[in-house]
């Protein structure tokens, strides 16, 4: 089993944005468990891999390719296997103007993950929006534009 540590943390999510599935699977466990908050179609409970793979693949087309998560802090309990890490998401929907500020365009958000750990790989993971996130969030996963009218997901 793998040490739980800070560094560890930050290559488990740098594996995943590799895009390569071996390295992914050397911190993610292929049964991976993931729940996504919110009030959106892609919120929810997300089982195994390849689910949660498959609503990252939508938060890219979503944003044009754009979606940062930019770490603010990570925190390990390796001895009950759990670590939290801190991050500010920011994306903005794809075709909205680039200058945008409208929050059905641009998505600024502080989130935290809480990860559980077994065997040195992640096997649950759980998201939190913190603060009025989870309004600003809605409103970026909204398919509707600030006019009223409907666009497309």
């Amino acid at each position: 089993m793998s040490e739980l540590t800070v560094e560890r943390v930050r290559e488990a999510f740098g594996a995943l944005a590799s895009g390569d599935r071996q390295a992914m699977l050397e911190y993610w466990d292929e049964d991976v468990t993931f729940e996504i908050p919110g009030n959106h179609a892609h919120a929810g409970r997300h089982e195994g891999l390849d689910s949660f793979l498959g609503f990252l693949k939508t938060v890219g087309e979503l944003s044009g390719g754009s979606y940062t998560a930019e770490n603010v802090t990570i925190m390990v309990n390796a001895e009950d296997g759990y670590s939290v890490d801190v991050n500010t998401n920011r994306a903005l929907r794809a075709g909205a103007p680039a200058d945008s500020t409208s929050p059905y365009d641009l998505l600024d958000v502080t989130a935290l993950h809480l990860l559980r750990w077994r065997d040195g790989r992640i096997v649950e993971g759980r998201g939190v929006i913190l603060g009025d996130g989870g309004s600003t969030s809605a409103l970026w996963w909204s398919p509707i534009n600030q006019d009223g009218s409907r666009r497309g997901v």
